[in-house]
């Protein structure tokens, strides 16, 4: 079964545990026991779905969700995980690590009055945008306490499209009029909604997984990101997590930044050899090997594809802690590999909240701006652009040891 990945994005209360609890009981994926637990803890004789998925007792008593929370269901021979991730800004640097590893966000913004379309519900479209999410679904919730009006889902939609409109995002959007509460319009229509004549919530969660599964056909270059490696003598076992392209028993391939060619000998999946891995697969690979320098963040190339080693490079950088300046000195995590850096140049600012782009070229870099800039690196090592290997193109940036943001390459 194929399984996809789905961020849930959004501000804090506008319902993205609720709707994820929905699904869950609506799609037969969770036991009576979770229920039954969610429902004792739930206040003023009010069942709480949202309570499904809270792991700690602190969660429930200060109702808000802490932690990135994971949920899956099962549809169509399709597992869909749903990452519900908090949606109020302390926590934004989980709602980035759902975020890069999924291409499917559905963004919840709340009709309630004193809710609605805010900086922050901004912000995670922004990032959503700019860390490559590629299906957008616009879940409009709480219609039940407009009651059920068209006109506020209608102003709604053309709230956000213009602002998606404003920052470039140019992938596909289907906007939901639902209730997470009530379920409305989740995986089945509701007659309180007769005006709307889309399509559910679930059947745009799969419409969009039948676009990644279009997108991921494309024939692009082996990229094998390393996780760990075992060497014994002249031998070793690699494991690699394949970014795109595939990968063969007998490939000749190269390892950067290392510079080192070897033979695939023999090639494994979950455990099962096989003679051909593709991308999205984790992989072990067992080959003859002349060096002990192969380390996690290596870079697997076919033999006939050169890797594009560079000393500097654009990237366009989400800053969350600290203060930085031109010639500042990080640590880029790229890869799961270490490379120290310089800001070298700084070309302009993004406030996400609006998505209005000043150039300066002497502006301080404080939280919660996005910055493009000119990265330099102490030695040169395989870059690869964002809008070509999207795995490859992300990093997270650290200041004395402090995670202060995360960034694509240009």
């Amino acid at each position: 079964m194929e399984k996809y990945v789905i961020t849930m994005l959004g501000e804090k209360d506008h319902g993205k545990s609720t709707l994820i609890g929905s699904m869950l009981i609506a799609m037969d994926a969770t036991t009576g026991d979770r229920i039954r637990e969610a429902k004792r803890y739930s206040k003023n004789n009010r069942f709480e779905p949202a309570y499904i998925l809270d792991s700690f007792y602190e969660e429930r008593e200060k109702e808000m969700t802490i932690d990135t929370t994971r949920a899956e269901f099962a549809y169509n021979k399709s597992i869909y995980e749903l990452i519900d991730v908090p949606g109020h800004l302390e926590l934004i640097k989980n709602m980035m690590s759902g975020a890069s590893n999924a291409e499917i966000a559905i963004l919840m913004v709340s009709l309630k009055k004193g809710e609605g379309f805010r900086p922050q519900t901004k912000r995670h479209l922004f990032l959503s945008s700019m860390l490559g999410v590629k299906s957008l679904i616009v879940a409009v919730n709480k219609i039940d306490l407009v009651n059920y009006s068209e006109d506020e889902f209608s102003k709604m939609k053309e709230n956000v499209g213009e602002y998606l409109k404003k920052i470039g995002f140019n992938r596909p959007v289907e906007y939901i009029p639902v209730s997470a509460y009530n379920r409305d319009n989740l995986i089945s229509h509701s007659n309180k909604t007769k005006w709307y004549k889309g399509i559910t919530l679930l059947e745009a969660i799969e419409h969009s997984a039948r676009r990644m599964r279009k997108d991921s056909s494309r024939n692009r270059g082996l990229r094998a990101i390393i996780q760990d490696s075992m060497i014994d003598g002249k031998a070793a076992t690699i494991f690699a997590y394949i970014s795109s392209g595939t990968i063969k028993t007998n490939d000749s391939v190269h390892i950067e930044p290392f510079k080192t060619q070897v033979k695939i000998k023999e090639l494994y999946v979950k455990g099962k050899r096989v003679k051909i891995a593709k991308e999205g697969s984790n992989i072990s690979i067992r080959c003859n090997l002349n060096s002990n320098l192969i380390q996690r963040g290596g870079i697997i190339y076919a033999n006939s594809q050169k890797s594009a080693y560079s000393r500097s490079f654009n990237a366009k950088i989400f800053f969350i802690h600290g203060l930085l300046d031109r010639r500042s000195e990080i640590i880029m995590n790229l890869n799961n590999k270490k490379v120290e850096a310089i800001i070298s140049d700084i070309n302009g600012f993004t406030n996400p909240s609006n998505g209005n782009f000043k150039a300066f070229k002497n502006v301080k870099i404080v939280p919660n701006i996005v910055v493009d800039v000119k990265m330099s690196l102490k030695s040169p090592y395989p870059i690869e652009r964002f809008s070509e290997y999207e795995s490859l193109g992300r990093f997270t940036l650290y200041s004395k040891d402090k995670f202060v943001g995360i960034g694509i390459v240009k």
